[in-house]
């Protein structure tokens, strides 16, 4: 059974607490269920006009394509392909449950969100310099290559090649450096999805399992409706005391 706890047929009591061990997301009868926490739209993927993911062989298994990749034409997206910096918005979905419809991470997810996507945006400047600054070390050292080939090259000129691949390759080094930066902090926010997922595939199962269990008590007792009226009496007489 995958039905959700709102729509579980079980009993008052053990439907409250199955939800009291899913962290309070739902209550018993009359209960009202908790205020979503605000999140801007542009980083909730409930305001998504469409719901594009990549496949899951990508590596990118939280992420969902922003809105200003479909309404906005913004020169970068285009030029370096939506497939490395579109998918930024987060929701962390297993079976039927999800961080987005969920009060304990949905605030978490639109942090995570935006700070997904200003990494994606800042990481784009970063890409086409380190692209640049690459082509122009290549160049240097085709021409340094070529100088020293040539028995009437100056020594004066010889330096200057060689000072101009050093230079090059020491800020082609610090680009690579931010560039490590801006990945470790993406994996972080995935390694943090991650744990989510993992709690949210942990409470699925259990309550997959209290639905399971809950089924066979039924089927080994045909009169459970009356059963489960019959309040607790600690006196008993099936209580022996003399028997602990």
């Amino acid at each position: 059974m995958n039905s959700s706890m709102q729509r579980s047929q079980s009993s008052g009591a053990l439907q409250a607490t199955g939800q009291a061990t899913l962290g309070g997301s739902g209550g018993s009868a009359g209960a009202t269920r908790k205020k979503m926490p605000f999140v801007p739209r542009h980083l909730s993927v409930s305001s998504l006009t469409a719901r594009r993911k990549l496949p899951s062989s990508s590596g990118n298994l939280h992420g969902y394509m922003a809105e200003d990749y479909s309404q906005i034409n913004f020169p970068l997206p285009t030029m370096f392909g939506k497939e490395k910096y579109a998918y930024s918005l987060i929701d962390v979905e297993v079976a039927d449950r999800a961080a987005s419809r969920d009060e304990r991470y949905v605030a978490e997810c639109g942090q995570m969100s935006k700070k997904l996507v200003r990494l994606q945006y800042d990481q784009q400047i970063i890409d086409l310099e380190w692209r640049k600054t690459y082509k122009l070390l290549l160049n240097a050292e085709h021409q340094e290559k070529v100088v020293l080939k040539q028995p009437a090259s100056s020594e004066k000129t010889k330096q200057q090649m060689r000072a101009d691949v050093l230079r090059y390759m020491g800020y082609l080094l610090s680009l690579q450096e931010q560039k490590d930066m801006y990945q470790t902090q993406i994996l972080t926010v995935s390694s943090r999805c991650d744990d989510i997922r993992t709690h949210l595939k942990q409470e699925f199962d259990l309550e997959e399992l209290r639905n399971e269990m809950e089924a066979k008590t039924k089927e080994s007792m045909p009169d459970y409706e009356a059963f489960k009226k019959l309040r607790f009496n600690v006196k008993s007489a099936l209580f022996d005391p003399s028997a602990l």
